[in-house]
């Protein structure tokens, strides 16, 4: 069964059984060092692969610390476990940063009692959203028919600081934290975790997915960005998964810049999808990814290319890696799959593609 690390201590404990070298890349705002781990042989391009930007994505993260030593490569292979180390802690540790004391969480009227408590910036239905300390904290509380209460909340947020700006004025370059809000998602349920947002100084709405293109950066994209500078990897893995996707997984391919890149990315996506639909998971239907949004392309089922200019909200780590170093691959395991189910997947993804890759340079 795949381990689930409830705390960061637990998966830096693993990380180090598992790992040839562990480096520590920067300490984010608990003092949490944000690590990457050695695997592999010393064969060059290296292999980069990474997990849990968002921190209720925790399947990707297990799979990702299996990878430092059951991936089977002569490649090197650099490995960022978690890029969330405080969040992945969950909703009560969060709070101790703001509060000064951790406290014993057993309800969403619980939380909004502790949030109104502080310094409310804003208050409507269901959202509430305060200032604690240097902190800031909003209740997602997950409501009838919304399949993905932190994303329904993500956007709620971004719409507030379009039409009410001075709502979160007082949060422009600080951390807030939401309840993710995922009753039933193994590894994750209504506090298990902390969905980390991040206030630009313009005021702009973002998570540590991005700031990868940015001059004004916090720690864990930094230090992510500064890893790759060093490495400078041909292929880059980053484990995600979606509520929105039931139990079904799709994968978020990049086009490449150049066409020897881009013919080896096709490869290794259609030899990725080919594994998957074998290994018995259904795969996303049109209409999942149509929900997402309108900046994916879809070459066969399953298999999404993602254009980052459509999107807006800058670049995401696959965006940069594919744009800067070479070939780039993001999963989205479906997150009511079942948990060693989606750590499967993740591996499935990695493993296919790496060996594609090795026979590019074999």
């Amino acid at each position: 069964m795949a381990q689930i690390y409830w705390t960061h201590e637990e998966l830096l404990a693993d990380v180090e059984r598992r790992a040839q070298s562990v480096e520590v890349l920067g300490h984010t705002v608990n003092g949490s060092p944000l690590v990457v781990a050695r695997g592999g042989g010393d064969k060059l391009p290296a292999i980069f692969i990474t997990a849990g930007s968002h921190s209720t994505e925790q399947a990707g993260v297990s799979a990702a610390v299996a990878c430092i030593d059951e991936l089977e490569t002569d490649h090197q292979v650099h490995v960022i476990p978690t890029r969330d180390p405080v969040g992945m802690q969950g909703f009560a540790h969060v709070l101790s940063l703001g509060l000064g004391t951790t406290p014993t969480i057993d309800s969403f009227d619980h939380v909004e009692t502790i949030l109104r408590d502080g310094e409310v910036l804003f208050e409507e239905d269901d959202l509430t959203l305060s200032l604690i300390g240097e902190y800031g904290y909003a209740s997602a509380r997950p409501g009838s028919g919304r399949a993905c209460p932190q994303y329904y909340f993500y956007q709620r947020l971004q719409r507030l600081a379009s039409e009410q700006p001075e709502a979160i004025a007082p949060l422009r370059g600080r951390r807030v934290w939401m309840t993710p809000g995922q009753t039933g998602v193994a590894g994750t349920g209504d506090f298990g975790r902390a969905y980390t947002l991040i206030i630009s100084l313009e005021g702009e709405i973002l998570h540590i997915n991005r700031f990868h293109d940015t001059p004004w950066s916090p720690v864990e994209p930094r230090g992510t960005r500064d890893l790759m500078a060093r490495i400078r990897p041909g292929i880059s893995f980053d484990l995600h998964e979606s509520q929105l996707m039931d139990d079904r997984y799709f994968l978020s391919a990049r086009r490449q810049p150049d066409p020897t890149n881009e013919e080896w990315e096709q490869k290794a996506a259609t030899a990725i999808i080919q594994a998957i639909s074998a290994s018995g998971a259904e795969l996303a239907r049109d209409e999942d990814v149509s929900a997402l949004g309108n900046w994916f392309d879809t070459s066969e089922p399953g298999a999404c290319w993602l254009d980052a200019t459509k999107r807006g909200e800058g670049f995401n780590l696959m965006d940069f890696a594919s744009r800067t170093y070479g070939l780039a691959f993001g999963t989205e395991m479906g997150m009511f799959g079942t948990f060693d189910g989606r750590v499967d997947l993740a591996m499935t993804t990695v493993r296919t593609a790496v060996e594609v890759f090795s026979q590019r340079y074999a």
